[in-house]
């Protein structure tokens, strides 16, 4: 059970008029409001004593509005802090040049946004490298297929004497190649918004393809 569930089953019972602690419907919502807490380890939260506290312990007693009010309240607390945590989860797993750019926007809900200022991080940083070491300005899917061309590697992923080299040096110049044409710019393509997960799954990618720029630049032996 999710907590949108339990806030949903407590609004039901919230609207129910003066339920007593005895009723099937309360020790279901309240079973599940429990079994939810100690599940998640949320039992030594503020939020949790606040609901503890206004839940019904006596079969004589009937709930209050105001008792209903503070346990919905921190029900929605509950929610923002699971949230908090699920968010920084994630963040672990962010590129620090990408968090660093985007953790503003993505907080404030601006998800095609971040996605699309990541792509262009990676587009920038590389752009700057083949200005660097080659004096040629490209972008897009152009400069990933020059910068990391098979033929004539300007940044290096493995010893490309070999056929395996070759391969990845291949593998991620699409790779990279393909994020610039399809993902690079999110709103261009799917009518200017996106979801939440939508845009955790493309910065996790992004971060993926940043880290493989930091293990070319290493490999390859130059300074940006």
């Amino acid at each position: 059970m999710t907590i949108d569930e339990l806030k949903e089953e407590f609004l039901k019972l919230y609207e129910t008029p003066r339920f007593r602690f005895n009723t099937p419907i309360y020790k279901q919502v309240h079973d599940d409001i429990t079994n939810f807490i100690y599940e998640n380890h949320l039992e030594h939260t503020e939020e949790w004593q606040c609901i503890s506290d206004n839940l019904l312990y006596k079969s004589s007693q009937f709930m209050t509005t105001s008792e209903a009010d503070i346990i919905m309240q921190n029900l929605e607390l509950l929610k923002r802090k699971i949230l908090s945590r699920q968010n920084e989860l994630f963040w672990t797993y962010v590129h620090p040049e990408i968090k660093n750019l985007v953790f503003s926007k993505f907080n404030s809900c601006q998800y095609a946004d971040s996605v699309e200022a990541a792509f262009k991080e990676i587009n920038s940083r590389l752009k700057k490298i083949c200005r660097k070491l080659t004096g040629q300005e490209r972008d897009g899917s152009s400069l990933m297929n020059f910068i990391f061309s098979e033929n004539n590697q300007i940044l290096k992923f493995e010893d490309t004497s070999t056929e395996s080299g070759l391969n990845v040096q291949k593998g991620y110049m699409l790779i990279f190649s393909g994020a610039m044409t399809g993902i690079r710019n999110p709103k261009a393509h799917e009518n200017q918004t996106i979801s939440k997960n939508a845009a955790i799954k493309r910065l996790i990618f992004a971060s993926l393809l940043m880290d493989k720029i930091d293990e070319a630049v290493k490999f390859t032996g130059i300074t940006e």
